[in-house]
């Protein structure tokens, strides 16, 4: 795994660059520490025309939202841009599989030894992701 400063210089080279084929956006805390973040570039999946191609929060602030809120503005932004399918390669080990499956992905091939997932329509997803946000507010 490269060493946090290595990853450091991957991300400022890569924002470096101004090519429009690619996005990200940053949760910060209170005091303005990162959180979490998310990209998004067009796919050459077949059949999702934009990737999911990071998305990451720390630990102590996942379970409240902020996953659901990252993966709905990276749906907005593709959706503004003509795109509306979205696909993630990701890792069969990963606890969030679940919470992709909960917003509505499908399992995108038959290999259990990864977690590719995606969705079809954007805008579905848009809403599962409000309607969680909704449903957080009920109490029973």
């Amino acid at each position: 795994m490269p060493s946090e400063k290595i990853r450091e210089a991957q991300w400022r080279q890569k924002f470096a660059n101004t090519d429009a084929t690619w996005f990200s956006f940053v949760v910060e805390n209170r005091r303005g520490e990162l959180i979490g973040f998310a990209q998004g570039n067009r796919s050459d999946h077949p059949e999702y025309a934009g990737e999911l191609n990071k998305i990451y929060l720390l630990r102590e602030y996942q379970g409240v939202g902020l996953g659901r809120r990252l993966i709905s503005v990276v749906a907005q932004r593709f959706l503004s841009e003509g795109i509306d399918s979205m696909w993630l390669l990701g890792d069969a080990r990963n606890p969030s599989n679940k919470v992709w499956l909960a917003l509505g992905a499908v399992k995108t091939d038959d290999d259990p030894g990864t977690g590719n997932y995606g969705w079809r329509d954007l805008r579905t997803l848009i809403a599962q992701t409000e309607k969680k946000k909704l449903e957080g507010l009920v109490k029973a």
